[in-house]
């Protein structure tokens, strides 16, 4: 059954005269085909190593519609769909009707509150990374090191901001060590990186016992004022921050770390590698 809907949309247009199926030219067939890529691209979620390509565009006359056939590789497994596109471009449809004129990038940069958010890079970037992380996440951490070593290209043409969202029930000291972090940069902005990437380099020496005195010892080592730190800490002074983070990543839908919003393109992909970020920011710089 769960095959219905693109058998009812093929028999529709089985049933349509020859001469509607494939003659009618479409206006700016190119980019209209680019737009329902992009906007299947976004509505899965899909990752850097997956695709999304109209294969096929014609107009269905007799039900006064497009008909797209539609090419999907996600997680390493391809499909193939028949879509229904309205002629006003307003409802794209297989099996549910979905809005073909909401920009989900757009929606998900407006759900975000990026004030006072730590971030590395020019404010007026052309393109923005958020990253939803946690300090103890090894994904994360993997995340971090490619970033390094990607970056650098693009110096000045890319801002990369950090949201802290950590998975307490498999993660017992990513929130204090984000709440340290907080602490550390309320002091010294630049101190926050200092604890961001000492934290992802000694992630294998902390754990829930000790992560009160690695933070201390952090805080010593970016010259921070530690007693302050240490209250600042236990006080969990900056837990409304933190929940804010969390907040921002549930309603962007994230299910895990790292996931990034790359100029609002939800990406979420634990084995995502070198390539795969050049690719993101590459795409993110040609739009």
């Amino acid at each position: 059954m769960k095959n219905l809907p693109r058998l009812l949309a093929l028999l529709v247009l089985a049933l349509a005269p020859s001469s509607a199926l494939r003659a009618a030219a479409v206006p700016d067939e190119t980019a209209l085909k680019a737009r329902v890529e992009r906007y299947l691209v976004d509505y899965f979620k899909l990752g850097p190593r997956d695709s999304v390509k109209v294969d096929e565009l014609w107009d269905a006359a007799t039900v006064g519609q497009w008909g797209l056939e539609v090419t999907r590789t996600q997680g390493g497994k391809t499909e193939s769909f028949v879509y229904m596109l309205s002629k006003d471009l307003t409802r794209l449809s297989l099996g549910r009707v979905l809005d073909f004129g909401l920009d989900r990038r757009a929606q998900n940069r407006a759900k975000l509150d990026l004030t006072g958010a730590p971030a590395r890079g020019p404010a007026g970037a052309p393109v923005t990374i958020v990253a939803f992380c946690e300090l103890q996440c090894s994904d994360c951490r993997a995340m971090v090191a490619s970033l390094k070593r990607v970056l650098p290209a693009y110096e000045g043409r890319v801002r990369f901001v950090f949201k802290s969202f950590p998975i307490l029930d498999r993660h017992e000291w990513a929130e204090t060590a984000a709440l340290g972090a907080y602490c550390a940069g309320d002091q010294q902005p630049a101190a926050f990186w200092s604890f961001h990437d000492a934290l992802f380099e000694r992630q294998d020496d902390v754990s829930t016992s000790n992560v009160r005195e690695k933070l201390l010892e952090l805080g010593r080592e970016a010259g921070v004022d530690v007693g302050r730190l240490g209250r600042c800490i236990d006080d969990r002074t900056f837990l409304p921050v933190l929940m804010k983070d969390v907040y921002d990543a549930r309603r962007v839908g994230a299910r895990g770390t790292p996931t990034l919003l790359v100029n609002g393109r939800f990406v979420f992909d634990e084995d995502a590698r070198d390539e795969d970020y050049r690719k993101l920011i590459d795409e993110a710089l040609a739009k």
